[in-house]
C-alpha cells in the first residue's frame, strides 16, 4: 500500500522571512523616536532634579553662611565653579559630585572624592551656570541654569545639551524649562549668569 504523504515543513520561506522583517522594521520605525524621546525627557527630569537639590542647598547656605546671599566666590563677576565651591565648603559629605552634571553633557566628568571624601569643582567638572554677582533670595531671577544648549557653539567647539533650551533654577526654588528663544543670544544663557 503506497500511501500520499506531503512532505513536512520545516521554517519560513524566503518570502515569510522578507514579510516579518518588513513588519518589525514599520514597528520599530515607529517605537524608536518615541523611546528617544523618552529617553531625553528623562534626562531633562533628572537635570531639573539635580537644579533643584542644588537650589535647596543653596538657599540653606544663604541662611546658615550670615551673608544672606547665595554661594557667591567675592570677585565680580565669579566663575560658576568657583561660586559652588563656597557651597561645597559648607556641604561638601551631603553634595553628592554626580548632582553638579547633566546627563546631557557627556563631555563633563564628575569631581572625584579625595581621600577624606572631599571635592573640588572646576570648569571640567560643572555641567552647570550660576549667578555672576551677589544674589538674595528676596528677588526672582534666575539663579542656574545648564551651561549649554544642544549645538551651542563657542571656541570650545560644539557642546551638547537638551534640544530646545535649558533648565533653568530660580531664586525661590523652581525649576522651569526655558526654550532657546528666550535666552541671550549671545551667551546662550539666562541672563546674569555665568559659566
Amino acid at each position: 500500500m503506497i500511501r500520499d504523504t506531503v512532505p513536512s515543513r520545516q521554517g519560513f520561506t524566503l518570502i515569510e522571512l522578507l514579510v516579518v522583517i518588513a513588519i518589525i522594521s514599520i514597528i520599530a520605525g515607529f517605537l524608536v523616536p518615541t523611546l528617544l524621546a523618552g529617553i531625553r525627557e528623562a534626562r531633562k527630569a533628572e537635570c531639573s532634579h539635580n537644579l533643584r537639590q542644588v537650589g535647596t542647598f543653596a538657599m540653606t547656605y544663604s541662611g546658615k553662611s550670615g551673608t544672606g546671599c547665595f554661594p557667591f566666590a567675592g570677585a565680580e563677576p565669579s566663575r560658576a565653579h568657583e561660586s559652588l565651591n563656597e557651597l561645597l565648603a559648607l556641604y561638601t559629605e551631603e553634595l553628592d559630585p554626580e548632582l553638579f552634571k547633566c546627563s546631557e553633557s557627556p563631555e563633563t566628568f564628575p569631581a572625584e572624592r579625595d581621600e577624606d571624601g572631599s571635592y573640588v569643582l572646576g570648569e571640567e567638572n560643572l555641567s552647570y551656570a550660576w549667578v555672576e554677582r551677589r544674589t538674595k533670595p528676596t528677588v526672582r531671577r534666575p539663579l542656574a541654569s545648564d551651561r549649554y544648549v544642544d549645538g551651542f557653539e563657542d571656541e570650545d567647539g560644539v557642546h551638547d545639551g537638551h534640544r530646545g533650551g535649558m533648565n533653568v533654577l530660580w531664586t525661590d526654588g523652581s525649576v522651569r524649562f526655558v526654550l532657546t528663544a528666550d535666552l541671550d543670544p549671545e551667551t546662550m544663557l539666562p541672563p546674569g549668569l555665568t559659566q
